[in-house]
Parts: C-alpha cells; structure tokens; sequence
C-alpha cells in the first residue's frame, strides 16, 4: 500500500477566493491603467445552424475558445464536464461518459434508450447512449454548449441539450502550424505522456488547403490490484497483481480539405479517426478491510477498445438569396470490451448450490472454480443527410429551411464467458433439449441488431418588428421507423428465444423567441423550446411478459427567460437565464417482472425542473480577466408510479414502486459552478511573456442512479449519494515571442477524492442487509478522480 499523504481542506470557494486574490499584488500595478483596458472580444456561435454573436441569441449558451481549451486543458469530455455547470456526467471509465443537460436522466445503464443530450463535431452529430463519443480536442477553434431542449434544430437526442466541438478549418492564407510535448507525473500513479500537433497546408492558391492534426496520448494508472482470495474459496488472484493497473491510451487524427469550387460554392471534406484503449478497473474498494482508497481485488485486468472513424462533405453555395448547404457524414464505431464478471459466478453458485456445483450449467456436473469475464462485441453506424436553405441580407425577415435523413444500425453480441469445464452435454441433459450441443465456454449469450431510419424537416422564421423587438417560430416534424432483432441462447448454441419487431411513429416539436433590446448591450428574451427522444420496442421473451410491446417518445418542454447584458464599454459580460421545464412520458429502463433476463423501457409519469444558469467574463486589467459560470437546478418527479400503472399484474405482491413523487432526478446536481482567474505578465523575463492561472469548479452532491433517488424519498434500502466534489488546477507558462512556450499544470492540486460514480451492484449480497453481510467486500465501490498530477509541455509553433 502506498503511503498516503494527510490532506487539511479549506472550503471550495475559499481556494478560489485565495487563488485570486494571490495575485492582486500584480494587478494593482496596472489599475492606473483602467482606460485601456481592452472590451472583451465578440464571440460568434453557430448553436442556430447561422453566425450570431452570442449576446444576439435568444437562448443559454456557453462557449470556450481555442486559448481557453488549451489553457484550461479541456482535452476531452470529463475535462468540459468540470468547466460547464449546465452539463454533468457519470464517467465509469474514461471514454465511457453519460452526457446530461440540466440533470434530464434516469441515471446509468440505459443501454436501449436513445440519449438525451446530443454531441456534435462541427455540424456532424455523433451521438450513442451511455457511451458518448469523445473526440480528443486538438486544433479546435471552439466548444459550445446548449443548455436546454435544442429539438426542432438538432433533432432527436438533443432533448436537454447539445454539445458542439468545432474543429479550426483549412486555411487558405499560409502555411502555419504547431507540436506540443508534453510528460506528467504523478506521486501516487504511473507518468503519462502527451505528443499532439497540427498543420495548415495551402496546396492551390486560393483553390485549394488541407489541415492536418495528430496526437498520440497515455494516461497513467494509479489503482493497484492487489493480493486477495475468493469471496467463497481459496482461489487467489496472485497471477493479476499489479501496481497502477488502469491506464489509458488515445491516438488518432484528422484531415480536413477545403475546395473553392467557384466564388460561390466551396466544399469540405473531413475525416477524423480515433482509437482509445482502457486496461484495468478504474473503481476502488476503500470499505473492505485492509484495502486502500485506490485499491481493490479483482481476477481479471478489464480492457476495453473503442475504435471509430468518421467522414463528411459539406458543401456550401451562394445563391444570391440564400445560402444552400449539404451535409452528408457517416460514423462507424467498434467497441470490444471484456471485464471481470468473476464475483457474479460466484454469487449465482453459492445461491444454489452443493460445493463445487453450478445448478446453472448442471447439477451433476462439478464446474468447480473458474474466472467468469463479460464479454461484448459491438458495432454503431450512422449515415446522416442535411440540406438546409437559409436567407442573408438586410431585410426584416429572414428564414430557414431543412430536411434531415438520418439511419443508425446497432448491433451487439453480448456474453457470460467461463474458461472452460462447462460441458453441453450436461446441460442438455439437466434441460431435457432432447439432443448434444457442441461445448462451449460462453454459458449466455445476447446477439442484438436495431436499425432506425428517420427524416425530418424543419424550419425558422425569424421577423423584426422594431429595432428593438424580433420574434422567432420554428417547428420540426419528423417520422421514423425501427426494427429490431434480438436472439439468445442459454447456453451458446440452445436458443432461448428470437424476438423482431418493427414499428413506426412520427410528431411535430414547436419554438418560439422572442428578443427585446433595453439598450444597445443589454437583451431580455423569452424562449418556449421542445426536445424528444424516439420510443421503440421492447424484447417480449416470454409470452406471460409483462413489458408492454412498444414505449412512446418523451418529450421535455421548456420555459426560459434571459438576460444578456454588456457592461463597462463590454469588459464586463454577465447572462442569466431562468428556465422551467416540464419532462413528459419519461422513458425508464426495467427487468420484466416475470423474466429477470428481459429488459425493457417503459413511459413512466412527468417531472418538473426549475434552474438558474449564469456566465460572467470580467476582463478587469488589460493583464487580468475573470471567468465564471453557475447553474442552480431542482428537479422532482411529479408523482408515485407503482408496477400496475403499466403491469397488468395478478399479484399484487409484485406491484413495486418504481419512483417516487418528489425524488430528485438522477445525475442532477442542485448546483454546480466554475471559476477561473488568469492574470498575463508582459516581458516577464525579458522578451517573454508570462501567465498564471487557476480554476476551480465544483459540484454538489448528486444520485448517480434511480433507484438511490427514490429510495432517499420512501427512506427504503439504500441511499447512495455521490458526495459533492471540487477540484482546482493551477497553469503557468512563458511565451517567447509567440513562436514557443513551455507550460507547468497542476491538475487536480488540492488532491482531491471525488466520487464520479459509484457501484453500488452488490450490495444486496454484501451491504449490511445482504446475504452474506460478513464477507466486508464490494460494497458501495467508488471510482474516483485522477489524483494530483504534475504536466510540463512544450510547444512550438512555426510558419513559412
């Protein structure tokens, strides 16, 4: 065990308070020099499919620019997780994040629900459930993100929000570009490396450009698997011990081409591929005895690949009018995965069982002691079409109009593996299948396949009454249809049951903005806003299931009010937006009541959720600027919802209480906030610059899963709460003269232990009330934040 270091801890904001005011000294040397202080710069987005400066938008948005992101080291989801309060996440591994918007979510492991907040490279969606695509940010020109149901634009999915990552593109002007290397270490893990760069590359003057962006990046471990015996036998893990055993790894890149057709029409072709492996367990076991807060016992180094590439041609032309784009892009996504599944094997044998027998496989048949893995092979693909017209000029009434077509094809083959030992014949004679299988090593498998094909079309008309009033309506109306396949076999090879399903169902989502000017830097706005999710169709295994055929869309409603506002000729930026949102139909994942292996969605009630966002940036010197955000969120469900309000049930023993009225929902944080100074030192060390900086953010504590929220609001069972959690990191670096820099980050330098998640799946063996309450083991599991780590880059830049 490592020796861990005693850790005194001031409150959050204090840090932040302290940080700051530590370099007051320095910026009282420039306050006589308050007159030339630079307003802040104009931030233009896209999040309406158009370029507006983002204090004209009649809705939250929060943005970060190229600097920012490098700065602050938002290098991929986890990272603008801590920068953006409107969005929380529960990461179990990295590469393995649930975006929420708002706290819309059920909490983890939805895996047949469509997600509810949408992710975007540029214009090109990327969305998945649960396991959210995460592009690592090299050469970006910005990161937005919409708060909020985002629906009649950005479609299905982007029901409590979106996040936009826009890469920089091709250049015409120059050949220019940079490289950053970079090595961490860290005091209680293994170092890491970091090796990144991109070019801009002109090939026909004018005509013709290429940009390029590569990196390489390895993430250290710093949980040790350490030496232990089997929960039920002597059986020990002495062949997986090992220091640090997490770790990750990302490379890929990606190439973009930029062709000027004509004046008119010009088109770009992007490619992007990445490739991310994680070894290892990323939770810990810190309540078994003798296991440390980054320890735990496990038989089998987890590993995970997640492999995927992604390709688009925009193509955009003037005509006069209007501007006409056309984007086509396809997404191909490969996940392999395969964990430790060993303390599930034992449960289900000591459940059931003679020593040494697995009534499972057969009663006759002694399996004995054997490591037991869950395995997964999956594949996503996605072909999207958008065509959208939109007008320009100086008139009062401008519009735009789209039509989407979008297909995704899911498959999966998902399954219980054991190494050997687990003989057909025997289990063909314990069911009575009337004939041999061939043996095989995989007691369960789940082979799935889901195609959805969906269009839509929409629009916006956007009309100014006044110089100071404008209104906007827009509406979307979309169709879709699924199919599904679903076949398992108990064991490989004895078919348990075939399911296939198709269905069809279509709506309309509605928006209305409306913009009113107090002055020529301050905006109120009102905007009424609506997201979904599609429904679908549930695997019915049994004839007796009491899973309903089909589960309709959800909708989220939303009502929000805002402030945009300029102040001290615009050094000072401060919006505030107030929402109130009504959640209907929500979709809920659930096991059959009478068949424990289906699971299935069902709609399940309404909530409401009422919060606060606000963003400030404060460039107070021309050397010191302040940035912060914060978001306040309360969300309830509305009523009791009991099995027989979708279970026609004969025993009402069986009619359970799947949620609570009043409970919280799930990944929701009351409140969560960021803050960062950063204070510029001009000629620091002769000709170079210098600059210091520090962010903190923090999050309260949240449920990570339903059941906890619920049971906290009936006082049943459990109530399992991510603690709230904060962390800072401190960045300095010199600059000579804007052609290379060394940069010292300080992440996570309070050493903080935050809880990102929490396995929570036996405690019903193990907790206090678990049937084998002795055993002291796997009980309420954490996975924690990165501890302190020490990061030194270098970076060049050049051009020719």
């Amino acid at each position: 065990m490592k020796n861990k270091l005693v850790r005194y801890k001031l409150h959050p904001l204090a840090r932040a308070i302290a940080l700051a005011t530590a370099t007051a000294p320095a910026a009282t040397l420039v306050f006589g020099q308050e007159a030339q202080t630079p307003a802040l710069e104009e931030v233009i987005v896209t999040a309406t499919k158009r370029e507006v400066n983002m204090q004209d938008l009649a809705q939250s948005v929060q943005t970060f620019s190229a600097e920012q992101i490098s700065k602050l080291g938002l290098d991929n989801m986890g990272d603008l997780l801590r920068a953006i309060p409107s969005m929380s996440t529960v990461t179990t591994s990295p590469g393995r994040n649930e975006v929420v918007f708002r706290g819309i979510s059920t909490g983890t492991g939805e895996w047949r629900t469509d997600s509810g907040s949408a992710v975007y490279l540029g214009d090109v969606p990327m969305t998945s459930a649960t396991q959210a695509v995460d592009p690592r940010n090299v050469d970006i020109e910005r990161v937005e993100a919409l708060p909020g149901p985002q629906g009649t634009l950005f479609g299905s999915s982007s029901q409590s929000g979106a996040l936009r990552i826009i890469p920089n593109r091709p250049d015409y002007s120059g050949t220019y570009g940079a490289v950053d290397v970079g090595a961490t270490y860290m005091e209680e893990g293994d170092p890491g490396h970091t090796l990144d760069g991109w070019l801009n590359l002109p090939v026909i003057e004018d005509k013709l450009a290429l940009r390029a962006a590569l990196f390489d990046v390895k993430t250290g471990g710093f949980i040790d698997n350490i030496y232990g015996t089997n929960v039920f036998s002597d059986d020990d893990n002495a062949d997986v011990v090992e220091d640090d055993f997490n770790e990750w790894t990302q490379r890929g890149g990606r190439i973009s081409a930029l062709w000027s057709i004509t004046e008119d029409w010009e088109a770009e072709l992007m490619y992007m591929q990445q490739h991310q492996r994680s070894k290892g367990d990323w939770k810990s076991d810190p309540n078994a005895q003798g296991v440390g807060d980054l320890e735990i016992v496990r038989f089998h180094k987890d590993d995970r690949e997640d492999d995927w590439w992604i390709t688009s041609l925009t193509v955009t032309g003037d005509l006069g009018f209007a501007e006409l784009k056309s984007i086509t892009s396809y997404l191909d996504r490969d996940i392999v995965y395969e964990f430790d599944a060993n303390l599930d094997g034992q449960i289900r044998a000591e459940s059931v069982r003679t020593p040494g027998e697995y009534i499972y496989y057969n009663v006759l048949y002694d399996t004995g002691f054997q490591p037991e893995t869950t395995v997964n092979d999956q594949k996503a693909e996605r072909f999207t079409q958008e065509l959208r017209l939109a007008s320009y000029g100086d008139s009062r009434l401008q519009w735009m109009l789209g039509a989407f077509y979008e297909k995704t094809e899911d498959a999966w083959i998902y399954s219980f593996a054991r190494v050997e030992n687990l003989s057909e014949t025997n289990f063909g004679q314990y069911w009575d299948l009337g004939g041999e299988l061939a043996d095989t090593d995989d007691w369960f498998r789940e082979d799935y396949q889901a195609t959805t094909e969906q269009i839509a079309v929409f629009g916006e008309v956007n009309y100014q009454f006044t110089d100071n009033l404008s209104a906007t309506v827009g509406a979307r109306w979309f169709e879709y249809d699924r199919d599904r396949k679903e076949f398992k076999s108990w064991p490989e090879g004895n078919p348990y049951d075939t399911d296939i399903y198709e269905g069809t169902d279509d709506d309309t989502l509605f928006k209305f903005a409306v913009n009113y000017d107090l002055s020529d830097d301050k905006m109120l706005y009102f905007l009424y806003s609506e997201g979904y999710r599609l429904g679908g169709y549930n695997s019915i295994k049994n004839p007796a299931s009491r899973l309903p055929e089909t589960y309709e869309s959800d909708k989220l409603i939303n009502h929000e009010v805002g402030l945009k506002s300029e102040w001290l000729d615009n050094r000072l930026q401060l919006n505030i937006s107030s929402y109130f949102m009504e959640w209907q139909d929500i979709q809920r994942g659930i096991t059959d009541p009478d068949d424990w292996t289906a699971n299935g969605t069902i709609n399940m009630g309404d909530a409401e959720i009422l919060g606060v966002e606000t963003t400030l940036a404060y460039q107070i010197t021309g050397n010191l600027r302040v940035d912060a955000s914060y978001a306040w969120n309360d969300s309830e469900l509305n009523d009791d919802y009991f099995a027989s309000d979708t279970f026609d049930l004969s025993d009402p023993s069986q009619d359970f209480q799947l949620g609570a009225g009043g409970q919280e929902l799930a990944i929701a944080p009351p409140s969560k906030w960021w803050v960062g100074v950063e204070y510029n030192m001009p000629a620091l060390v002769g000709s170079m610059d210098g600059w210091i900086r520090y962010d903190h953010s923090w999050r309260d504590e949240m449920y990570h899963d339903w059941w906890n929220a619920m049971n906290a609001e009936t006082g049943l069972g459990g109530r399992k709460l991510l603690e709230e959690a904060d962390e800072g990191s401190l960045q300095m670096g010199l600059v000579a003269a804007g052609d290379w820099s060394v940069t010292l980050s300080v992440w996570n330098i309070w050493d903080d232990r935050n809880a990102e998640w929490i396995d929570s799946g036996y405690d019903g063996s193990f907790g206090p009330e678990g049937t084998w309450s002795g055993v002291g083991r796997y009980v309420n599991m954490p996975g924690y934040n990165r501890p302190r780590e020490f990061e030194l880059t270098f970076s060049k830049e050049f051009s020719f």
